[in-house]
């Protein structure tokens, strides 16, 4: 196989590629260079931005005229991802049992296998002593809550306080707005 390799004939001398890798190891090394510079300066908008927004009281977006710049007006707008993590022991309380048997998705792992073999073949189940052998991890299948809350079998005020609400850092974005909205606020 490595003979039929060599027979082949290259599309480049060893000096075409030679240059063909120092080119690309130039542009390589060039683009991260310029990669870190970008992402320095992104940390930098990103935190003067933070602080303009919340001096200013601005929520979401805003926008900036520039005459002859660009095509239309440049918009910053705020990004805030957030994610809701719930409780399910809380939930549970909450739902009550039939609602929370919807939502909540239970997973049993037996921990000492031969032990509750040996203990079933021994005797009658007694269900506190089989279940000291498992172990239950709970999680709210949240797609499910959201369908029960669409139709109506579960409301805000049941879930409240049954969940937190997680923040990521806010980053910013820039884009350019085509046409002019009468109500938006222009810098």
């Amino acid at each position: 196989m490595i003979m039929a390799k060599r027979n082949r004939k290259a599309k480049l001398t060893a000096t075409e590629c030679r240059q063909s890798v120092r080119k690309f190891f130039e542009k390589q090394a060039r683009f991260k260079q310029v990669q870190s510079q970008f992402n320095e300066l992104k940390a930098q908008f990103n935190s003067d931005m933070e602080d303009y927004f919340e001096c200013e009281g601005i929520d979401k977006s805003m926008t900036f005229s520039f005459d002859g710049f660009v095509e239309g007006d440049l918009v910053v707008n705020r990004i805030q991802k957030s994610s809701v993590e719930f409780d399910p022991d809380k939930l549970e309380k909450a739902l009550g049992k039939s609602l929370a048997k919807q939502v909540i998705i239970k997973r049993y792992e037996v921990t000492d296998m031969d032990a509750l073999i040996a203990y079933l073949k021994e005797c009658d189940v007694d269900p506190k002593i089989f279940k000291s052998f498992l172990a239950v991890s709970k999680s709210v299948d949240t797609q499910e809550l959201d369908r029960l809350e669409e139709i109506g079998k579960v409301t805000t005020e049941q879930v409240q306080g049954c969940y937190t609400i997680k923040r990521q850092n806010p980053y910013f974005t820039v884009g350019v707005k085509r046409g002019h909205d009468d109500g938006e606020q222009k810098w």
